[in-house]
C-alpha cells in the first residue's frame, strides 16, 4: 500500500515539473493593441529594426556649404549663403520664405516675422503653418493664445476665422474656451445657448454660466 502510495506522488511530482518547465520556455504572446501602443510609445510603428536605438526627432533645417535642407530633404532654389531660420518651422533668405522646406508663394522675405503659435505675417498678408490667412488685416494682426488670434475686425483659430465674433470685445479664457460681449466659444467653436456676461471656466475642461454646466464646450445635461 506505501509503495502504491510513493509510486502516485512521485508521479504527479514528474508531471508537475514536466508542466513549469513548458510553461516556462513558452514565450509570452503580447495582444495586438499592446503591441501596437508599445510600438507607438517608441515612435517607430512597429518598423524599427532590432537593436536600432529610439532617438527623438524633430525635423529641423540644416545648412552647409553644399546647400539647405530640412528634414533630410534639400530646400529648392534656398541660398545657404544668407539662409535664416526663424522658428516655428519658417525660414528665409534674401528672396524667399519657406516653412517645413517649401517656399511661401508670394511672401515677402524683407518684412516677414514669425509671431508665434504658427502665425506669421508680412507687410500685406497673414499665414498660419505656412498658409495665408485670406482677408486677414496684416497691420493689426496679434496672437492671443491658445491657438487664437485677432485683428480689427475678426478672430481667429488655428488660422481659420471664427464667424459672428465681435474683435473688439474677444477675449481668450483659458483651456481652449473664449468670449466675447454675447457668445463664449470653445476651440474656436461657438458654444451654443449660453450666456456670455456669466460664463466663467472651472477646471479640467469644465466651465458654468448661471444657467448651465459645461464640459469642453458641451452643455452637461
Amino acid at each position: 500500500m506505501l509503495n502504491k502510495i510513493s509510486t502516485s506522488l512521485l508521479t504527479i511530482g514528474l508531471l508537475w515539473f514536466t508542466y513549469s518547465t513548458s510553461a516556462a520556455q513558452t514565450p509570452h504572446h503580447e495582444a495586438p493593441h499592446q503591441q501596437q501602443e508599445q510600438a507607438a510609445r517608441h515612435g517607430n510603428n512597429g518598423h524599427q529594426k532590432p537593436g536600432r536605438p529610439h532617438r527623438p526627432h524633430r525635423p529641423s533645417y540644416f545648412v552647409d556649404s553644399n546647400g539647405v535642407y530640412f528634414d533630410g530633404h534639400q530646400v529648392k532654389g534656398a541660398s545657404s549663403m544668407n539662409f535664416k531660420d526663424l522658428g516655428d518651422f519658417y525660414a528665409k533668405d534674401t528672396w524667399n520664405v519657406y516653412y517645413q522646406g517649401v517656399k511661401i508663394s508670394g511672401a515677402s522675405a524683407g518684412s516677414f516675422t514669425v509671431l508665434g503659435d504658427g502665425y506669421a505675417k508680412d507687410t500685406w498678408s497673414v499665414y498660419f503653418n505656412g498658409k495665408k490667412i485670406g482677408d486677414a488685416s496684416a497691420g493689426s494682426f496679434q496672437v492671443l493664445k491658445d491657438g487664437y488670434a485677432k485683428d480689427t475686425w475678426n478672430a481667429y483659430y488655428l488660422g481659420v476665422k471664427i464667424s459672428g465674433v465681435s474683435a473688439g470685445s474677444f477675449t481668450v479664457l483659458r483651456d481652449g474656451y473664449a468670449k466675447d460681449t454675447w457668445n463664449a466659444y470653445f476651440d474656436g467653436k461657438k458654444i451654443s445657448g449660453v450666456s456670455a456676461g456669466s460664463f466663467q471656466v472651472l477646471k479640467d475642461g469644465y466651465a458654468k454660466d448661471t444657467w448651465s454646466t459645461y464640459y469642453f464646450g458641451k452643455k452637461v445635461k
